[in-house]
């Protein structure tokens, strides 16, 4: 999400007085519901992220959400990547997210009107759902090695996984388990635990992975549209390039087949959910790249 920035009004000519000098305006402050690492970096790619539906057993309530993952390049340690994970769980808006969703029903440890706490600023008086007890998270992602910039192909990278327990014991190492399990690479996976006093015992851990897999399943699915529309997009430049390309040469040969290309923006495809589809659209493009690389090559 990428946040605005209000421009200071100028300050008009018939309100200002002579002697008096007019305010410096005040810089603008981050949006309510936008972190300030948001804030600071409005031109970043936003994150992808899912999460599953509530699971509620005995007096204890389980969401999971899965983050899409890209790791900046100055990550290359266990150490940094940790850092990093460590500001995006504590920055994740949990309860604007899903308050809502894991209190509806009352349920787990919503029951019988618990898991409240009062409000707080403008909801001072009213009650809003607590954070979670535990928010215990897993992360694997492919990071550049130490001095490599990725321009030596495979080799420069590393495949770096970190967890954290967030005081539920092996809950980290449960959830880069399920990562393992289901090829989750490039996302972080972070567990919520509400606890309602009740001790469940090993149970905790298969609702942790059943939760886990809910919301990995669900991204690892963005991720791969995003992609494919990612590659389309570019397709559908180079194939605009060389069309432009041809035109001069099909007018010499009297050829009115070649089209000037148009790529239609980026977007283009952001409606389109099936990944086959998807799919097919990409060895379309591509095999009309080859020809016209082909036609161009003989032209010249």
């Amino acid at each position: 999400m990428t946040s605005s920035t209000k421009r200071p009004s100028s300050p008009s000519s018939s309100s200002s007085t002579p002697n008096k000098p007019s305010k410096k305006p005040r810089p603008s402050s981050p949006q309510k519901n936008v972190s300030l690492h948001q804030w600071l970096h409005p031109t970043a790619e936003p994150l992808l992220l899912t999460h599953s539906p509530p699971l509620h057993s005995s007096s204890s309530t389980f969401l999971s959400f899965t983050i899409s993952f890209l790791p900046p390049s100055h990550i290359t340690t266990v150490q940094s990547l940790e850092k990093e994970c460590r500001r995006i769980v504590r920055e994740l808006n949990v309860i604007g997210l899903v308050g809502d969703i894991v209190s509806k029903g009352d349920e787990g440890a919503f029951q019988d009107g618990e898991g409240r706490a009062p409000g707080r600023g403008r909801e001072s008086g009213k009650e809003r759902i607590r954070e979670p007890d535990h928010r215990m998270w897993g992360v694997r992602t492919l990071g550049l090695r130490e001095g490599k910039d990725g321009t030596g192909g495979e080799g420069d990278y590393q495949l770096l996984e970190a967890s954290f327990d967030d005081n539920e014991k092996y809950g980290g190492q449960t959830i880069l388990k399920a990562l393992r399990e289901n090829n989750g690479v490039d996302v972080l996976t972070v567990c919520c635990r509400w606890y309602g006093g009740d001790m469940i015992g090993p149970i905790r851990f298969q609702h942790i992975t059943t939760t886990v897999l809910t919301s990995v399943k669900s991204t690892l699915k963005l991720m791969t549209l995003r992609d494919l529309r990612t590659n389309l997009e570019a397709l559908d430049e180079e194939i605009s390039s060389l069309r432009s390309s041809l035109i001069p040469i099909a007018a010499k040969e009297n050829d009115n087949t070649v089209q000037s290309g148009d790529s239609n923006g980026k977007g283009k495809y952001d409606n389109i959910e099936d990944e086959k589809q998807l799919e097919r659209l990409v060895v379309a493009r591509e095999r009309t790249k080859d020809a016209l690389e082909k036609r161009l090559s003989k032209a010249s």
